[in-house]
């Protein structure tokens, strides 16, 4: 803030400040920090420019996106430089096609992108493959991460994206392998721990082993609100109810999300607090309406929003 006042044409500055906004939760400020920053060098051709140019327009479109502004996010996305990364571009152009219900033309985007690169072949994978994990074509996801493996056997994303796929598919044992393979790659990475405790708990299988696994992704990410989540729900899945609600509570309102929501929502309906899981899972619709936690939630247990 200081920069920005004393030298307010320094554009590095500007985008900086934004940035920072934006990790501490200040949507608004972000905006006008970052749109400053853009009004400083749109017309630069310098790269360094045109960079830190990409940067803010995609982080304001994203910022549009979340508060709704659809239109507004394309017209931020529409401004981006040529010069950009084009995987990256694609990615997020599918992203608010995909929230405009235009699932289809969000396939065609990220299918038709053309890679400059290897980096940027394996995020076309990565996307491609979140995006039919997502609209339940998981055979066709495995087929497209299996040729990318093939390339690079050990690369963690692609193997983290492999047992989310193989999850849907339900070949668990293959999914445990990938995993526990994870896992030997990078112990001090708490997100294979995660995963499968889970999907553990998430079945009602090896309770105590899956909240082990749990624990030490909590000890590695203490404050992640997602392994927070899994924390809960084993414990819901326990029998442990109270602890269940608490953990759960903390984790909804550190990050508001409709995964968090759907087990909020069950726990609380467990224990007769029923007016207050409905709100929760409201705001998880609003949140993300077609997220399958919720909805089978909902529907198993016969609440119509």
């Amino acid at each position: 803030q200081n920069l920005t006042r004393e030298h307010p044409t320094f554009s590095p500055g500007w985008l900086l400040l934004g940035m920072l906004q934006v990790d501490l939760g200040m949507p608004a400020q972000a905006r006008q920090s970052l749109a400053q920053h853009v009004s400083l060098v749109q017309n630069s051709t310098e790269p360094e420019q045109q960079a830190g140019l990409t940067e803010a327009l995609m982080t304001l479109s994203q910022l549009a996106q979340q508060q709704g502004e659809l239109e507004q996010a394309g017209v931020w996305l529409n401004r981006i430089p040529a010069s950009a990364d084009p995987v990256r571009l694609a990615i997020r152009r599918a992203e608010l096609l995909d929230q405009q219900g235009r699932s289809e033309e969000a396939r065609v985007v990220l299918t038709q992108v053309q890679p400059a690169s290897a980096e940027q072949a394996k995020r076309k994978a990565l996307a491609l493959a979140q995006w039919l994990r997502e609209h339940r074509q998981a055979e066709q996801a495995q087929t497209l991460l299996q040729q990318a493996l093939s390339q690079a056997p050990d690369d963690h994303e692609l193997l983290s994206e492999q047992s989310l796929v193989l999850e849907k598919l339900k070949r668990f044992d293959e999914m445990e392998r990938v995993l526990r393979q994870l896992m030997a790659l990078r112990p001090q990475d708490p997100h294979a721990y995660n995963a499968l405790g889970y999907s553990l708990a998430d079945r009602g299988i090896r309770l105590d082993e899956a909240r082990r696994l749990i624990e030490r992704a909590v000890e590695l990410a203490p404050q992640d609100p997602f392994i927070q989540d899994s924390l809960g729900w084993v414990a819901f899945r326990m029998g442990r109810r109270e602890e269940a609600l608490r953990i759960l509570r903390a984790a909804y309102q550190a990050k508001p999300d409709a995964e968090i929501a759907a087990h909020l929502g069950e726990v609380l309906w467990s224990l007769e607090q029923r007016s207050e899981a409905a709100s929760i899972w409201r705001e998880g619709l609003l949140l993300k309406a077609d997220n399958e936690t919720l909805v089978e939630t909902m529907k198993r247990l016969g609440f119509t929003p």
